[in-house]
């Protein structure tokens, strides 16, 4: 009798230990549905109207969400912008805990710190989307064009860790030249492309997942006057 009742106990929890291994790896490769970027898009202008017009706007935190998001996060957009006090993504785009990756450096320039930043949640946590974001009266692109224009005062005002992120905007210029008719609004726009075209071409993690179809990146300007995001080429 008790051969049998150890027979059954060691079969009863072979069995148990074995679906638990099952479930915990059916759980496992299901992770998150894929997204699809130009959803994506379409739910960042939504959120952007309902901001621009003041309308069903995010405020509260909730204590569930933020127990929910300790265990693990799956936002469904990267957005490069600048550190612009003005700039918040999460406000523009009307989004909470958990829902954009964001990036933020004057300029909205981008760098190894920021490559990588980028890769991480693009790859690792399958982010479908790079939003690279300008925004009108921005400093650095004052700033950078100004010092195109070869002013020695100007020029000499600009240190040299300012003068880092200057440069790289007057090579995207150089580099792409919008061709608008106002000087700031060409570096703005120029800016902006030239890093969503650094990135796509960053081999090999972006670049390979923009040509399978796994990632899309595009490029914005948000204007600080009326609350509202300019797509780019979009």
């Amino acid at each position: 009798m008790k051969i049998l009742n150890r027979s059954f106990l060691l079969i009863a929890t072979t069995l148990l230990f074995a679906n638990t291994i099952v479930v915990a790896q059916e759980h496992h490769d299901a992770g998150p549905k894929p997204l699809d970027p130009d959803e994506v898009i379409s739910w960042l202008k939504k959120g952007n109207t309902e901001f621009e017009k003041n309308e069903n706007i995010k405020h509260a935190i909730d204590p569930k969400l933020r127990m929910e998001l300790a265990k693990g996060q799956h936002p469904q957009a990267i957005i490069l912008t600048c550190s612009d006090s003005r700039v918040s993504p999460e406000l523009v785009f009307n989004k909470g805990l958990g829902d954009l990756f964001v990036i933020r450096v004057a300029g909205n320039v981008t760098d190894d710190a920021v490559l990588g930043s980028i890769e991480y949640s693009a790859e690792h946590l399958h982010t479908p989307l790079i939003v690279v974001m300008g925004h009108t009266n921005c400093g650095a692109i004052a700033a950078a064009v100004s010092d195109q224009k070869d002013d020695d005062a100007h020029s000499a005002s600009i240190n040299n860790m300012v003068r880092t992120l200057t440069d790289k905007i007057q090579e995207a210029v150089l580099f792409i030249n919008a061709k608008e008719p106002d000087p700031i609004r060409n570096a703005l726009v120029s800016n902006v492309e030239f890093n969503t075209t650094l990135l796509r071409n960053s081999h090999p993690t972006l670049s390979n997942m923009v040509k399978k179809h796994e990632l899309k990146i595009v490029g914005a300007v948000y204007h600080l006057e009326d609350g509202k995001v300019e797509w780019l080429n979009y």
